[in-house]
């Protein structure tokens, strides 16, 4: 820890370095933490991301709660239990953070210790959480495939134990790939006295050996691992599971001329269809924001002086809130395609408001009875 009497603390804009005045305008110079400053910060970061983080959160725990149900339970349900943890676990992550430093307005100021931790930290959570994400949703596309395409052998290979231990290879890959993130700087506490008592903790921070080493490996791992082939299987994926259920609806339709055999196999159908058509536009939308993703991640590796670096925030900050809004979105898809879905999240909102209401009405019996005897 290295201390600073009585300096003047003046942070520069999108730098780490920083220089502290003392009394007799020495300059000392260190290379404190500094928030990213650029004008659409406050509008993406400090409005925008907040809100839609919390809904984002908010309803995904509704969907790790509705598909924990019993009956609910499937190898498609246990695929998506992991995606909304994962989906969750981005809005959650970041959202102290944009409160904290962009709908407060903190980031003007150099990042205070050990928050500066927290600050380089939580994005590459984010990161990790999203990568699970993308490699989730494209198991879901080939899952849902094998089941259609493969309606007698598919089901033996996807299995709820699949499927868990897909979500566990996941997880345990993508937060391998960019584990080293964790160790790209070194932190330290600088204490500076502002005068009148003031102490003020802040962070000086450093870069490590660890970016020249592996920074090169994970923009490669990063481009064709997380962007390019995730896109790729899903695309393919999703346009052979749309023309095979188109095909399969055609055939059906033909087949079966008894009125009774076209109702069973209507309603056997329906199911399948309307399983499959979720998947299909959960992916849909998935691919809507991460083709971009991957093509803005292609041109920075391309060439990193493509884009100038306020450019090229603002194009992240759009990104980032379209991509946390599509964590959203899902949660209405299932609201919009499955019906068992529907039952179920009315059954568990029913249940908490009558607790709700028994808990408020023994509150208000315990008041009167309060009341009565005093």
């Amino acid at each position: 820890m290295s201390d600073a009497d009585s300096p003047t603390l003046r942070p520069t804009a999108m730098t780490n370095e920083t220089y502290l005045y003392g009394g007799d305008q020495n300059v000392t110079s260190y290379h404190f933490c500094n928030p990213y400053v650029y004008k659409e910060a406050f509008v993406f970061y400090g409005i925008l991301y907040p809100i839609v983080a919390i809904l984002t959160v908010v309803t995904n725990i509704l969907v790790v709660g509705v598909f924990l149900k019993q009956k609910m339970k499937s190898p498609t349900t246990t695929l998506l239990i992991g995606l909304a943890i994962g989906d969750a676990g981005v809005g959650a992550v970041t959202l102290p953070l944009h409160i904290y430093y962009h709908s407060l307005q903190n980031y003007r100021f150099t990042l205070e210790y050990p928050g500066c931790i927290f600050y380089h930290v939580a994005p590459v959570i984010s990161t990790i959480l999203h990568t699970v994400s993308v490699w989730v949703t494209t198991v879901l596309g080939v899952q849902r495939y094998l089941v259609v395409s493969h309606p007698f052998k598919g089901p033996k290979y996807c299995t709820i134990r699949a499927s868990v231990i897909v979500l566990v290879y996941i997880y345990v890959f993508a937060t391998a790939m960019y584990f080293p993130q964790f160790f790209y700087l070194n932190y330290r506490e600088i204490v500076v006295n502002g005068g009148n008592g003031i102490v003020y903790q802040v962070c000086e921070c450093w870069a490590t050996d660890v970016p020249a080493v592996y920074e090169g490996k994970l923009k490669i791992l990063k481009l064709s691992l997380a962007k390019l082939i995730p896109c790729i299987i899903l695309a393919i994926t999703t346009i052979l599971l749309v023309r095979k259920l188109d095909k399969e609806a055609r055939r059906s339709g033909s087949l079966h001329a008894e009125r009774q055999s076209v109702n069973r196999e209507t309603r056997e159908a329906r199911l399948i269809r309307r399983t499959s058509l979720m998947i299909v536009v959960i992916v849909v939308t998935c691919l809507v924001v991460e083709v971009p993703n991957g093509l803005r991640y292609l041109t920075r590796t391309i060439n990193p002086e493509a884009l100038d670096p306020e450019t090229d925030l603002f194009l992240v900050a759009i990104l980032n809130v379209c991509t946390l809004l599509n964590f959203h979105i899902n949660f209405w898809i299932y609201i919009c395609l499955s019906q068992e879905f529907r039952k179920t999240l009315r059954s568990i909102v029913c249940r908490w408001n009558k607790k709700y209401q028994k808990v408020h009405l023994m509150s208000q019996s315990s008041m009167r009875t309060t009341s009565d005897n005093l």
